[in-house]
């Protein structure tokens, strides 16, 4: 499965940019007029066909096209989304280490918080890294963001290989309409 980030500015209707999308969520940030459009494609030719894209009415800002490397799913929590972003370009030890951090230390500790939703591990053709994950309240993404600042590095773990997110943004999701967990690769 692939993906494709939409990243607008000013008010958007709930779309999903094509036909044939397995799933996609419409977001906005809190406290500004910025939003992304998550849309969840079946192969990598649709995904980069879909990234062309643009329904007029809107300012559009950047579109990415991802693999989904990773899909943990929870509940079907979606009232809120945060974005985490790794920019790149990063190199291939990077990137493993941490893929390897997501599925071995982050997702384990914050499974179980009462109000998570499915995450999306996203990773682009420069091995950037995007982590879209869905929660059902504010107090929800508090307490993930908790879980994960006390998690310890697993045997292992090289710091410098994981300097943290370059930016991240939280939203208010205003559709979300996800596709199931089977597709990811």
């Amino acid at each position: 499965m692939h993906a494709t980030i939409h990243q607008f500015r000013s008010p958007l209707g709930t779309h999903d940019l094509g036909e044939g999308a397995l799933g996609a969520a419409t977001l906005t940030q809190l406290g500004g007029q910025a939003g992304a459009v998550v849309t969840f494609w079946p192969d990598a030719a649709a995904a980069g066909e879909a990234a062309s894209r643009q329904p007029a009415g809107t300012t559009w800002l950047d579109t990415g096209v991802y693999r989904v490397a990773d899909v943990h799913p929870a509940s079907d929590a979606a009232a809120y989304a945060q974005i985490t972003w790794f920019d790149g370009p990063r190199g291939a030890d990077q990137s493993a280490a941490e893929q390897r951090a997501g599925r071995e230390r982050i997702w384990p500790a914050v499974r179980g918080i009462e109000g998570v939703g499915t995450t999306y591990a996203l990773i682009a053709e420069d091995r950037s890294l995007v982590i879209v994950g869905f929660t059902a309240s504010l107090a929800t993404v508090e307490a993930v963001q908790e879980a994960i600042m006390a998690t310890e590095l697993l045997p292992g773990e090289d710091p410098a290989l994981l300097p943290g997110a370059d930016r991240v943004d939280l939203h208010r999701v205003l559709h979300a309409h996800l596709p199931a967990p089977a597709g990811a690769r």
